[in-house]
């Protein structure tokens, strides 16, 4: 069974804190590294660059300084943390200020909202590597740690929004970086001061900076925490929401779906509903624990059914970067979905952008109808994309009805 000792952690801890330009030029490359994997959405690129990043040493000085009392190391791991992030944050804004590529990404967005749960995956994660230094072989504990906290990304974000002038950026992945740096101390230094209680050390950590550490702790936490009942909340809803809409408009096509603040906004395709049935449905809101929202129904039919003109106008008034939602009960959206997908592979130029839907027709036949918005290059293949369009449907088995839109009639 392998030892835990102090002497260990020590050893482990001193090694890691010195000043060498080679290490230095290994954290710049891991943030070039990392920038990368974030900006092409890669995320193998991106736990290669903190695998090799040397950024964990510092803040682990940090933590053990704090838990052992030693002012000297704990100032040495500082300077050095300061150092480090400063060539991260310049390396990351060259980087992206130089790179073609501007959008963000999902990398790079997933960095911007930190949760309580990021609080709980760094102080475990510094717990465990301080756990794995306290050891002779610590095998690939930090590695690991490295990885779950992710330190890099964060700062490699923190250089988007600085070379983008992105306020929200800045503030967003600074916070998540702060919250992986400090909780990663913080566990640090309990670690050390757990170790030094067992092999029966004094400890000379004074009430005032237990105390201070302890409110420093709970306001870092606050804003994580807040964000964290935003995210199950919002998901809440959503579920319930989905539940709802299932099992009370089972019937209906869901054109758009939206909650903003306490107001949920549905339009639906299929047969008309009277006033006391969308009262009901508005009542019925209370059994799946949405009784303080307020449903907004809009019905894009005046009858029983839908024509193709009539849904070609509603998507002339649609916003292009809404996305059409469905039932999860239908059968045929899958197939529709094919269609939808090898219409935009045949004509990526051509097209700007397709917008289908499953309705019913005067006979109460299931139709789809395919809305096809031309971009300008287009516009002089329309009937031969139209034609198309219809047989992509035929060899899918989809009966549709496609109907032909240029940017100027959906603006009218």
């Amino acid at each position: 069974m392998q030892q835990i000792s102090t002497k260990t952690l020590n050893m482990n801890v001193q090694k890691d804190l010195n000043f060498t330009w080679s290490t230095q030029a290994i954290l710049f490359c891991a943030i070039i590294i990392a920038c990368i994997g974030l900006n092409v959405d890669s995320a193998p690129v991106v736990i290669g660059a903190m695998l090799i990043s040397p950024l964990m040493a510092p803040i682990v000085g940090i933590g053990y300084g704090l838990g052992n009392s030693n002012p000297k190391l704990l100032s040495k791991a500082a300077r050095l943390f300061l150092i480090q992030v400063t060539i991260g944050i310049i390396g990351a804004t060259i980087y992206f200020f130089i790179s073609p590529l501007n959008t963000a990404s999902a990398q790079l967005l997933a960095r911007t909202e930190p949760t309580l749960w990021d609080v709980l995956i760094a102080f475990f994660g510094g717990f465990a590597g301080v756990i794995s230094s306290a050891k002779k072989d610590g095998g690939n504990v930090v590695p690991g740690v490295a990885i779950a906290t992710a330190l890099m990304p964060p700062l490699c974000t923190v250089g988007y929004g600085i070379s983008h002038l992105n306020a929200s950026f800045i503030l967003g992945a600074g916070y998540l970086f702060l919250i992986n740096a400090f909780f990663i101390a913080l566990a640090t230094a309990a670690g050390t001061i757990f170790f030094r209680v067992r092999s029966g050390e004094r400890l000379n950590v004074s009430l005032r900076q237990q105390v201070l550490i302890v409110i420093i702790s709970i306001i870092i936490v606050i804003p994580s925490s807040i964000s964290a009942y935003t995210i199950v909340h919002n998901s809440f809803v959503d579920t319930q929401l989905s539940q709802f809409i299932n099992e009370k408009l089972s019937n209906q096509y869901i054109a758009k779906q939206n909650v903003d603040g306490k107001n949920i906004q549905i339009s639906v395709i299929g047969q008309r509903l009277s006033a006391s049935q969308v009262e009901q449905l508005q009542h019925s809101l209370k059994q799946y624990h949405l009784g303080d929202y307020q449903l907004s129904l809009t019905q894009l039919t005046k009858g029983n059914y839908i024509t193709p003109k009539e849904f070609q106008d509603y998507m002339k008034q649609s916003d292009t970067n809404d996305t059409i939602q469905t039932n999860t009960n239908s059968d045929d959206n899958a197939s529709l979905t094919n269609v939808q997908n090898d219409i935009i592979k045949k004509y990526p130029k051509q097209i700007s952008n397709i917008f289908v839907g499953q309705v019913q027709d005067k006979a109460n036949h299931t139709i789809s109808l395919i809305a096809i918005q031309l971009s300008d290059n287009g516009k002089g293949k329309a009937a031969e994309i139209e034609k198309t369009a219809t047989k992509t449907a035929d060899n899918n088995n989809v009966n549709a009805v496609v109907r032909m839109m240029t940017s100027s009639q959906q603006s009218d």
